[in-house]
């Protein structure tokens, strides 16, 4: 796949345009205002992205015309040159790659002797943003003898910056990740630049930090899908360079690379956008997933759900002519599974293909990993045909405040809590007070249909220990989620679970469920509860990191003593006629009825006299017969799906005994 270095990077940039592999629209539209030095920081890999065109020229440094410092590390951090040499291949316009050199300069002009005015993480950015371009600069004659030393002087000044104020917390961060893959990049596309002494610390630090902050399945111990991919495109990144000049890239780092590749498809919503999961925003990385697949010249079940674009930040450091042709060439596709297990992590996913239409679903019951990670243990996502319906409303704001707290509280997510307390209280924008502990997660497929068990134990600062045991179950034929709950805590407690639904929806009362209507009032989706009263108030909700709007949020509440089971039923409106908490008998037990710890029964009926009856043993039973009859059907074993026909006919699965 490689074509001779003398092919300009140029040629092949114009190259993937024709293929249609590459688009320079929006970089043209961002190069533009960039030469007009109206900044607005737009770009999908812009961590923390800006919603208002500010001009500033001459551009003040240290000035944030918003009063947000992290204008200024956005703009230190000089992402618009890889719009501007975007914009110069791609028309082929001098003036871009001008304005570019300037910019270059007058950092270096305005900040070098500043370095107080610096962040570890920006500097690592910036290195990482300058690599091709100075390349690109360097090759195309926009810099003379003196031009190449200034900037040599003041990567080196950065590089020693870097390595004078590298700390141990770096290495379990993806700061730490962002701040030597930049000279890593850096001093191997402009080589004898930075010391080879420099860039074997570099590469043993990224090879610790792969150690640490990502498992063997590809999952990123910050729990956020949003930094997740940051990690992965940065190691992409140095692995392309390293390619490119032949340099040995450690194996551990080539093997959690392409753990990530694998892992990245299950983090993606069949609208193709990011699963919204810790800080994380609603943004698309078809570029990064195509790009990955492609150098690798593998076909998976995402290719061709996604538009065949390229990440061009990747592709211009790698400097390789790419080309799907049709497929031509490339080895046999792989079908990625439709579910998939993360115990490490403690994320599970699901979903009936990789087509828009899909359902989708994901249960999280993990350590809340980094400051970026939100209180959510027990919380799961749904989406139905393709429409998101209970959902994390997002990140917002790293600002300190009630803002911030409100959006990383656990009553923002789909969880359970005891007596409405916040199990992880977040105390600052990266701290929290007290935390939750996961205790369990156990996961299950079948035949058209999947459970997934989570246990976690919390400990609010004011109130008695509880543990809560949530049994999920999915319904793959009538797109059905089933959430059976048991919260443990002794004495009187209430047990209180949020559902936070899509902001396309309008949630009520209607009858014997409650219904989630779109704006327009055509119900969509139709919830059961159990025993529990039901209350809808407003939430916030946040598609992109700066951008608040709101959302509805339907809680339930049920009074208890020492313990209490509910019942949850999501699906499409009319799937059900009716869904009850039937009760259970023991056999040849006169007494009758058993308490539901000893056999909790959920029975979900069809109007053509179907029966599906979910059924959880959670206690073992000492004393009797194990089993159980639910409306005279036996049943036994921890946890049992058992589908009887209007004709009678009974099939059974048994998830667990």
């Amino acid at each position: 796949m490689k074509v001779a270095e003398k092919t300009t990077n140029g040629d092949k940039m114009r190259f993937l345009i024709q293929e249609g592999l590459l688009d320079p629209t929006e970089a043209i539209v961002r190069a533009n205002r960039i030469l007009q030095r109206d900044f607005l920081f737009d770009d999908p890999y812009n961590m923390e992205p800006t919603h208002e065109s500010y001009h500033m020229d001459p551009i003040t440094w240290q000035h944030s015309p918003n009063g947000d410092p992290e204008w200024l590390y956005v703009l230190k951090r000089q992402g618009y040159l890889m719009d501007l040499m975007f914009a110069a291949q791609a028309q082929k316009d001098p003036r871009y790659l001008t304005d570019a050199r300037t910019l270059i300069f007058d950092w270096i002009d305005q900040n070098l002797a500043h370095p107080e005015t610096w962040r570890t993480i920006d500097t690592g950015i910036r290195l990482m943003n300058w690599a091709p371009v100075v390349q690109v600069l360097r090759k195309q004659d926009f810099l003379n003898a003196t031009d190449e030393a200034k900037i040599r002087d003041a990567v080196q000044a950065q590089m020693a910056y870097l390595r004078t104020h590298f700390i141990d917390r770096y290495l379990l961060s993806n700061w730490g990740v962002l701040i030597v893959t930049g000279p890593l990049v850096y001093g191997t596309l402009q080589q004898k630049t930075i010391a080879e002494v420099d860039m074997t610390w570099c590469l043993q630090q990224l090879e610790t930090m792969c150690a640490l902050q990502i498992a063997d399945d590809g999952s990123h111990w910050e729990q956020s899908p949003l930094y997740f991919i940051e990690v992965w495109r940065d190691l992409l990144a140095v692995q392309y360079a390293f390619g490119r000049y032949r340099r040995e890239l450690p194996l551990l780092i080539a093997q959690k690379i392409a753990a990530m590749r694998r892992m990245a498809p299950y983090y993606l919503t069949p609208a193709g956008t990011l699963l919204q999961l810790g800080d994380t925003d609603a943004v698309r990385i078809d570029e990064l997933i195509q790009t990955a697949n492609m150098m690798v010249g593998q076909i998976t079940s995402v290719t061709e759900k996604l538009p065949l674009h390229v990440d061009y930040q990747l592709v211009a450091i790698a400097n390789q002519r790419l080309s799907f042709n049709r497929y031509a060439g490339y080895s046999g596709g792989v079908e990625l599974p439709l579910t998939l297990d993360s115990p490490v992590s403690g994320n599970y996913f699901g979903r009936s293909t990789w087509n828009k239409n899909a359902d989708y679903w994901h249960v999280i019951n993990g350590n809340i990993g980094s400051g970026h990670g939100h209180v959510n243990l027990g919380h799961f996502d749904l989406i139905i045909k393709g429409q998101p319906v209970l959902i994390d409303p997002g990140r917002y704001t790293y600002v300190d405040g009630e803002e911030r707290h409100a959006i990383k509280a656990a009553a923002a997510h789909n969880t359970v809590m005891i007596d409405g307390q916040d199990y992880d209280v977040p105390i600052a924008s990266w701290e929290y007070q007290t935390l939750g502990t996961p205790l369990a997660n156990m996961a299950w497929h079948g035949d058209g249909a999947d459970a997934i068990t989570s246990i976690y134990q919390v400990a609010p600062e004011k109130g008695t220990k509880a543990t809560i045991t949530r049994q999920f179950v999915w319904l793959a034929t009538s797109h059905t989620w089933i959430a059976l709950d048991h919260g443990q805590a002794h004495g009187q407690h209430q047990l209180t679970i949020p559902l936070n639904f899509a902001p396309r929806f309008h949630v009520k009362q209607a009858g014997d469920r409650w219904q989630a209507q779109l704006r327009t009032g055509r119900p969509v989706v139709d919830v059961f509860v159990g025993e529990a009263n039901g209350t809808v108030t407003t939430g916030p909700y946040s598609a992109r990191y700066n951008q608040m709007s709101t959302l509805q949020r339907l809680t339930l509440t049920q009074d208890f003593k020492d313990e209490a089971f509910h019942g949850l039923v999501v699906a499409p409106t009319d799937t059900w006629h009716s869904v009850s908490v039937v009760p259970a008998r023991q056999a040849e037990n006169p007494k009758g009825v058993v308490a539901p710890q000893f056999c909790y029964a959920l029975r979900l009926a069809d109007s053509q006299g179907n029966r599906t009856y979910v059924v959880w043993q959670k206690q073992n039973t000492a004393k009797g017969y194990q089993l159980y009859f639910v409306d005279d059907v036996p049943v036994f074993g921890n946890l049992t799906i058992i589908q009887v026909s209007a004709a009678g006919d009974i099939t059974r699965q048994l998830v667990r005994w």
